[in-house]
């Protein structure tokens, strides 16, 4: 699974001999780990133990993620470069030789200052090119580094790659000892060179205090490539044209209204046909719901630190690790909420002025949705220290020094209906859980006011229901 740029999750396991099962009590060990394909590193984030008859024995979860480095020549070495796929070393070797005939090329002309890297087209091409090349695999892998710096080929035909960004947020003075310091980033170097020093085992620590505020995970934003960049690569290099696919559909951009409204989704990428011939698409008027006695949904939410982003469809609030809702047996983590007026979702034809989409994935990659509907009242203040910190611009985002408790965006009475849908937005992906809260929370007018001036309207229509089975709590 791509996780953040440059991260990826993968499973791994380990068979025990016959001789070592009976010693240790379990047969195979399955491993979920987190591997950064940057700074050859990865860690373990879930263990499963089973018998030789894959039972499962136990689980665990590991409480602090540590960053173990990778051990050249080791296990984990193999499983790192499976899972990440660097550069084959000839790839390297021929990204050095166009560097050098491009210098080459130049040798008779001034010097180029850094400065003026921006007006060397081929320059420009070739760094965009070994900047790609050294990227983490697929679609979400950024173009170049979020805060500005980029690969370029110096005067004497080097190609110079820009330092591994550091998005870690500052630490907070927290209950719980602090964590070991983690190792020095790697400089970003051709994918065989050995680290300095690796971990040799993998331990669980002991599991966090609920008290200790997290911080929220920033993710980088991709930049825009500069179309006169991409015009020399391409003119250059005729054996790695743009895909058709990625040409036709470069320039869209999916909305609430006019060209890119929702009717029009499925037409505008072949990735999101789901949004017109899906059959189980949210959001739906929830009507003639089974009403049984639904198993409590167990919330567990931990203050957090918060990134809020206004991104251009909704105000969206990412929050740090550590909160989490269990469910018909199964555990999922609060990713991010995010907001949209009106409601997307009806209860037998009523509308509500806005309402709140709380986003959960679970170890597997499944989501399970909570839907908080939103009508007019008092003022809520955990909204309120959220449209505190508001950014100034669309797409851009913050990271303010203040925590929030998620589980005050939660209503006090439990009770809610559940059914199976999908996202509301593209790609319109289905087998989404979803659970609406029966009763709803208040903002005041005002606060719902603020967001209205940034989306007066935000909300996917409701979908046929296509007689699918909703249970609601007695």
């Amino acid at each position: 699974l791509q996780s953040d740029p440059g991260t990826k999750v993968a499973w791994g396991r380990i068979v025990l001999s016959n001789e070592d099962a009976e010693e240790a009590g379990y047969a195979t060990v399955k491993a979920l780990n987190r591997y950064d394909c940057r700074s050859r590193s990865f860690s373990t984030i879930k263990r499963v133990y089973l018998d030789r008859v894959s039972r499962v024995i136990r689980e665990e979860r590991v409480a602090e993620q540590r960053a173990i480095e990778v051990n050249s020549n080791s296990v984990d070495e193999s499983l790192w470069r499976e899972v990440c796929k660097p550069p084959a070393a000839r790839d390297l070797a021929r990204l050095a030789d166009e560097a050098s005939r491009v210098a080459t090329a130049n040798s008779d002309k001034p010097a180029v200052r850094h400065a003026d890297l921006n007006d060397a087209p081929q320059m420009r091409a070739v760094a965009q090119r070994t900047a790609d090349s050294h990227a983490a695999p697929g679609h979400d892998a950024p173009a170049e580094p979020a805060h500005g710096s980029a690969a370029h080929v110096d005067t004497k035909g080097t190609i110079v790659l820009p330092p591994k960004p550091n998005f870690a947020l500052p630490s907070r003075p927290a209950a719980s000892p602090p964590a070991p310091p983690a190792a020095p980033a790697h400089a970003a170097a051709p994918a065989h060179a050995e680290p300095a020093k690796a971990a040799t085992e993998h331990r669980a620590a002991a599991p966090a205090r609920k008290a200790v505020v997290k911080r929220a995970v920033h993710k980088p934003v991709r930049k825009k490539a500069r179309p006169e960049a991409v015009k020399v690569a391409m003119n250059s290099h005729a054996e790695t044209p743009v895909p058709p696919m990625v040409a036709a559909h470069k320039d869209i951009h999916w909305s609430y209204e006019g060209a890119g409204a929702p009717a029009r989704w499925g037409a505008l990428n072949p990735a999101w046909k789901t949004c017109d011939t899906g059959k189980r698409q949210s959001p739906i008027d929830i009507r003639d719901g089974i009403r049984v006695d639904l198993e409590p949904i167990k919330f567990d939410y931990v203050p957090t630190y918060f990134r809020i982003n206004n991104n251009g469809h909704t105000v969206k609030i990412g929050v740090g690790p550590g909160s989490t809702m269990t469910v018909m047996g199964r555990t999922f983590d609060l990713v991010q909420f995010h907001f949209h007026r009106p409601s997307e979702e009806r209860i037998n034809g009523r509308g509500f002025d806005m309402v709140a989409h709380l986003v959960h994935k679970d170890l597997d990659g499944r989501l399970a949705v909570v839907a908080v509907l939103i009508e007019r009242g008092e003022a809520h203040p955990l909204v309120q220290t959220l449209w505190n910190n508001l950014p100034l611009e669309q797409h851009h985002d913050y990271a303010p020094d203040v925590a929030i408790e998620p589980a005050q965006m939660l209503p006090a009475g439990r009770e809610y209906y559940t059914y199976m849908g999908s996202l509301t937005t593209p790609p319109c992906s289905e087998d989404v859980l979803w659970m609406v809260m029966k009763q709803p929370v208040q903002l005041s007018s005002e606060q719902i006011a603020i967001f209205s001036r940034l989306y007066p309207m935000n909300a996917r229509p409701v979908q046929p229901a296509n007689d699918r089975l909703i249970k609601a709590s007695r």
